[in-house]
């Protein structure tokens, strides 16, 4: 019983003692408080601010696209790729022109063999067609710039001579087959057979002399013969073959010659001619076989041998019949638009057939430049990616093969990187399109880069119902940044350069208007209103309301709570300055 009550005696005299000590430090003592407010203050002053927001993320490479083998534009075939070396792996750094893969394609020689070869067929068909044309217009052509289609078919004297026969009158369907027959009838060809006897006196070269017989039927009808003129022709042994052959008869041997002679215009063809040796002119001796003569030494048949694909009517005969013609004067004419129109259309294809060669010499120009681009190089300064092949490797590539299936490797482009990352909704404010931004990198200290706020957006979180800032900045890159580097990105908002500035802690907004207190000679103080600028976490920018050396309230006794007090010796609040 004597111990409960020195315990309740003690527990009592603790809680008397506490309330003592809580009383004490409640209630100060009038020598501790002072007399009046006190308050912290910070002259108004001149000098420069910058405003922004600090962001940190880390480092993207900017994709700089794919290194593709070559496509095979143009040539119209396939081409198979073997990958013979690599010069560069994954995450190495590159510099434009660098060889980054050597290629090789064994099928580019037989695609050139082939285009080659179809040119020459190309050429094979244009000088069949050419021929064909020429057929139809009746005219040796070389090509069909030599061809007028307005001047239709034109069939000329292919010699100069008389016309025999002609077999064609205007209005007549022009058909292949003899249009006329032109004999040039001043020289003839008389075929002779000497004996063996003979032979030895003769020799191509020689001049014989000849009597020429006409044969004809008497009013009997009985065969007769007869000079044909008084005197003699000359002629020339003009071939007497040495091959001795067997005579007609079969018991002697003959050999065979050939005669020209001048016609004095009375000579035709199926007369017989007596030959004789002769000297000075005068005849010698007459051969044993009698000869007959052949045919005129010049004479043409002409012919139609075209076809076109319309009816063909004669519209112009110039000639007739036992008329004396020159060479290449004009025999028939055949016109109209649909010869035209015919002659065009065979000409338009063998111009098509040129405007396919130049096609395939275009292939040709393609394949030799394509041979060029075996060693794929840098087109600009990176990072390599991705490999998508190895040595050994083969691409097969065509004229629609797509950039992914080509795909040699991916590239960055280090010359601009990126930065993706996000800002606070209370920093959103500073930061606007295209604001400047200073880039450093942790793991190169000391170094600065430049940049530029490319894009803000937001977007609603929908698991958490927050709306999340997205910045993206974009980085000027040069020589040592890799993408998955860290970086501190400032993002300037604005400067002002010589501007009026107070802290930030002495402005207070009140009734929505931008308020500060300055402290005047009394150790009074007035609320003024200001007009601000730019601001940061330090301070802030006074557009108006305040003048250079002005005190401006950044603390006060008065915000104390009434239990507190500040001892005169050691303020709780800033150092006053002035």
């Amino acid at each position: 019983m004597y111990k409960k009550i020195i315990s309740i005696a003690i527990v009592v005299g603790l809680i008397f003692f506490g309330g003592y000590l809580t009383a004490k430090w409640l209630i100060p003592d009038d020598t501790e408080v002072s007399t009046g407010p006190r308050y912290s203050t910070k002259a108004v002053e001149r000098g420069d601010i910058k405003q922004g927001v600090n962001l940190s993320g880390q480092l993207s490479g900017n994709w700089g696209g794919s290194i593709t083998a070559p496509k095979p534009e143009g040539i119209g075939q396939d081409v198979t790729y073997t990958v013979e070396e690599l010069f560069v792996e994954p995450n190495q750094m590159i510099k434009k022109g660098e060889n980054l893969v050597r290629l090789s394609a064994e099928n580019l020689n037989e695609i050139l063999t082939d285009l080659t070869d179809s040119i020459q067929k190309k050429h094979d068909e244009i000088s069949t067609k050419t021929t064909d044309l020429g057929k139809i217009i009746n005219r040796d052509i070389t090509g069909v710039s030599q061809v007028n289609p307005n001047d239709g078919i034109v069939i000329s004297a292919p010699i100069r001579g008389r016309i025999s026969d002609i077999s064609l009158t205007e209005g007549d369907m022009l058909e292949s087959g003899l249009i006329a027959k032109i004999v040039d009838d001043s020289f003839v060809k008389i075929p002779f057979k000497v004996n063996q006897y003979e032979y030895d006196n003769l020799s191509a070269g020689d001049e014989v002399l000849m009597q020429i017989i006409k044969k004809y039927k008497d009013e009997n009808g009985n065969d007769r013969k007869s000079p044909a003129f008084s005197g003699f022709v000359k002629g020339t042994i003009k071939s007497l073959n040495e091959n001795a052959v067997p005579n007609s008869d079969y018991v002697s041997y003959i050999h065979n010659g050939m005669i020209e002679a001048a016609n004095p215009g009375l000579i035709q063809p199926g007369m017989e001619a007596i030959i004789y040796t002769q000297e000075n002119g005068t005849p010698i001796q007459s051969l044993n076989f009698t000869a007959e003569v052949a045919s005129f030494l010049n004479e043409k048949k002409v012919y139609y041998t075209g076809s076109l694909d319309t009816t063909v009517i004669a519209t112009d005969v110039m000639v007739t019949e036992n008329e004396f013609v020159e060479e290449g004067q004009v025999l028939v004419k055949i016109a109209g638009s649909d010869v035209t129109e015919s002659i065009q259309t065979k000409i338009d294809a063998i111009n098509a057939l040129y405007d396919e060669i130049d096609e395939i010499y275009k292939k040709i120009d393609k394949v030799s430049a394509l041979t060029l681009k075996m060693t794929v190089t840098a087109p600009t300064d990176g990072m390599v990616a991705y490999v998508n092949y190895r040595e050994g490797d083969q691409i097969i590539a065509s004229e629609t093969s797509d950039q992914w299936s080509l795909m040699l490797m991916d590239v960055y482009n280090t010359d601009e990187m990126y930065v993706h990352t996000n800002v606070s909704d209370l920093d959103v404010l500073y930061v606007a399109q295209d604001a400047p931004v200073i880039v450093t990198v942790d793991a190169l200290p000391g170094e600065t880069f430049g940049g530029k706020v490319m894009r803000l957006d937001s977007y609603t979180d929908y698991r958490t119902g927050e709306t999340v800032y997205n910045v993206q900045i974009k980085v000027e890159g040069r020589e040592g940044l890799r993408p998955g580097m860290n970086t501190n990105c400032f993002v300037d908002s604005g400067e002002s350069l010589d501007t009026l500035l107070v802290p930030i802690e002495a402005v207070f907004e009140e009734n929505g208007k931008q308020k500060v207190e300055i402290l005047l000679e009394d150790n009074q103080v007035e609320i003024v209103e200001i007009e601000t600028g730019l601001m940061n976490d330090m301070h802030v920018e006074v557009l108006s309301g305040l003048e250079e050396g002005q005190l401006v309230v950044t603390g006060s006794t008065k915000d104390l709570m009434p239990s507190q007090s500040v001892p005169e010796n050691d303020s709780i609040l800033p150092g006053t300055k002035q």
